[in-house]
């Protein structure tokens, strides 16, 4: 037996190559082979490339990171090392780190997977040509390489996650490292550059004052500093920087730019202000170290240029984070308006913006001192998060609240703005959005089209009122928060809206409805959920879904959909039991209304069958408050 084919020195390696099926015989099958199957490397990565550049999203990701070239140059050695099939400690190391690699860049796991199943297509079909009566063994053995690099990769990516988990913003960085073009090779001649920069600091900041101060020009004027005390401050900041090397501390390195651009976002600083700073010391570097005095030295060349993509680098992440900021401050006659909050100390206000504080004093909200107070606390009035609110949630959908003043209620939409993802990990900013005036109009119409079903029916106008109260009451006994308790007391009111759609003389009808009747009378919660569904407003879209949910039964045999259990939104499971309630105890045209113990007793054996078993048992064990309440409002006029 010749020399042997798996050449491995750890044991947990040995297992997970047994495990996958790599065997001494099957590398030797590939092995006495490669002659032929060196030849097919070309055409088959050719083949694969093909594939994948059809592919937008993934033509993008090599567009960003490397060239087509270069990758179809890594992808024939690696098949290259296949093909010679000798596996040892040396394969199993490079396998991981492109792995990692690929991870990092954010190749997505799942394209990077199927691209070996891709891979294997490719090859059977060229290793069947030319070797037809081996090609079942020689695919199974390369199955089994592929199986075997599959773990590797799948560890990588594991241990890439971990990393991601542990240390975010190291994380964060280093990708947007690699997307700036500056290298861990850059880092390391910034490394070997720190003494030099120490050394000349004096003649350094001699340049710099000169080039700092014509870059300026007539825009020297800066209130918060002189600029004595500033070129005071970039030599310090320049040799604690290099000789404390900031540039490896991810995170002292990000509380400096975090502090820069909270000077442009508070407007102490012009957003060109660090451009020229940086321009400039770049300026300064060149004329000390590009002198005859350092000619000899080839890797000073090397060493600025480092400093000038990390420059660049360092610009690039401080434009990230003012950007969504200069935004608002741009578009200052947009109807909105912003706050920052922290999502480590969660919803401790950071920063408002002007309009904000304006906005706070109209409605009422006074405080000399909005900046430390949590945003839940001072705009809502609430001791702990929003239920919803997006920033906990991660979505991008606005939620609605409503101030009410003086002047009555007001509606305003607040919604995450999309920021940085570095800056996204200690922060986020929300603006705020006033929609009183379109959700007046919607509410108008709404009511007009409520009203319009009411006055058929001499007891509807009362019933609306009802349900919505009653609705509140039963979802604070479920133990839904208050945001929910609020919108269902309005939602519920629209439940049956579809109704303006059904012809009166079925609606008011004093006997049993033909089939033909009840089915168009059952139609009534799909008009409703397609008046109600294309409104944008959280409260409305509670109430498209009750209106459409209501009639749906526990068990599944309601309408319109056959949902069962859980699958009726509790919404419409609340309003479901307390529509009954108050309809068995009304009097209509078309019947008397029925004794408290007999609706009672209908409910009871709704339970499971009808109505969600929790929700019954909770409404009965409060049945006289709920029977109290109801009679109370029936006394009321709520519409005068």
């Amino acid at each position: 037996m010749g020399m042997k084919r798996i050449r491995v020195t750890d044991p947990e390696r040995l297992k997970q190559l047994h495990y996958t099926g790599v065997t001494e015989e099957k590398l030797q099958c590939i092995y006495e082979h490669r002659d032929v199957l060196l030849t097919l490397v070309d055409p088959i990565v050719n083949e694969l490339y093909e594939e994948i550049w059809a592919i937008d999203s993934l033509r993008r990701l090599i567009q960003r990171h490397s060239t087509l070239r270069r990758l179809k140059r890594t992808q024939r050695m690696y098949l290259q090392q296949c093909f010679q099939a000798t596996i040892d400690d040396d394969y199993i190391q490079k396998r991981y780190n492109i792995g990692k690699v690929h991870s990092e860049i954010g190749l997505d796991l799942t394209w990077y997977l199927s691209t070996y199943t891709k891979y294997s297509e490719i090859i059977y079909k060229h290793v069947s040509q030319v070797l037809p009566g081996k090609t079942l063994p020689i695919l199974l053995a390369i199955h089994a390489i592929f199986s075997f690099d599959m773990q590797l990769t799948l560890e990588a990516y594991e241990a890439a996650e971990i990393e991601k988990a542990a240390h975010p913003l190291r994380y964060e960085l280093d990708k947007l490292r690699q997307m700036n073009g500056f290298t861990d090779e850059d880092l390391g001649n910034l490394d070997q550059f720190s003494g030099y920069i120490s050394f000349r600091i004096d003649a350094i900041m001699e340049h710099f004052r000169q080039s700092f101060l014509h870059r300026l020009g007539e825009e020297g004027c800066y209130s918060f500093l002189t600029k004595e005390k500033y070129f005071s401050y970039i030599k310090n900041f320049l040799l604690q920087f290099f000789q404390e090397k900031i540039y490896y501390d991810s995170e002292a390195y990000f509380r400096i730019i975090r502090d820069w651009s909270r000077l442009i976002i508070e407007q102490q600083y012009h957003e060109g202000f660090f451009h020229i700073t940086a321009e400039s010391i770049c300026e300064a570097i060149k004329k000390v170290f590009l002198t005859k005095e350092y000619l000899n030295d080839p890797n000073v060349v090397q060493y600025i240029h480092s400093f000038e993509r990390f420059s660049k680098f360092t610009i690039a992440i401080m434009n990230e984070i003012i950007r969504p900021y200069l935004f608002l401050r741009d578009f200052d006659f947009l109807d909105i308006y912003a706050y920052e909050i922290s999502t480590i100390d969660f919803g401790r206000i950071t920063w408002i913006d002007d309009k904000m504080k304006r906005l706070l004093k109209t409605l009422g909200i006074v405080d000399e001192h909005p900046i430390g107070r949590r945003c839940y606390e001072l705009l809502h009035k609430r001791t702990v998060p929003c239920s919803g609110c997006p920033v906990l949630e991660g979505k991008n959908e606005p939620i609605l609240s409503t101030f009410e003043n003086e002047n009555g209620l007001h509606y305003y939409k607040i919604r995450p703005l999309p920021q940085n993802k570095i800056f996204e990990l200690s922060r986020a900013l929300l603006v705020v959005q006033d929609v009183t005036k379109e959700s007046k109009v919607m509410f108008d119409t709404l009511e007009r089209l409520l009203q319009l079903a009411e006055y058929r029916d001499d007891d509807t106008k009362n019933h609306v009122h009802r349900i919505g109260v009653l609705s509140g009451m039963l979802a604070r006994l479920a133990g839904c928060d208050e945001q929910f308790v609020s919108q269902i007391q309005i939602a519920a009111k629209f439940h049956d809206i579809g109704k303006v759609g059904i012809p009166d003389y079925i609606l008011n009808k004093p006997g049993k409805l033909t089939k033909e009747e009840w089915e168009s009378m059952k139609t009534h919660v799909l008009i409703g959920h397609q008046i109600l569904a294309n409104l944008d407003l959280p409260v409305i879209q509670m109430a498209a879904n009750i209106a459409r949910t209501h009639h749906e039964w526990w068990n599944g045999e309601g309408y319109p959909n056959g949902l069962k259990g859980e699958e009726i939104p509790l919404e419409g499971r609340i309003v479901a039991i307390v529509d009954v309630f108050d309809a068995l105890l009304s009097k209509r045209i078309y019947k008397d209304a029925f004794p408290p113990e007999k609706v009672k007793e209908i409910l009871l054996d709704g339970r499971g069958k009808q109505f969600d078993p929790k929700l019954i048992d909770l409404f009965l064990t409060m049945w006289n408050d709920f029977l109290t309440t109801r009679e109370s409002l029936t006394e009321k006029t709520p519409f005068a």
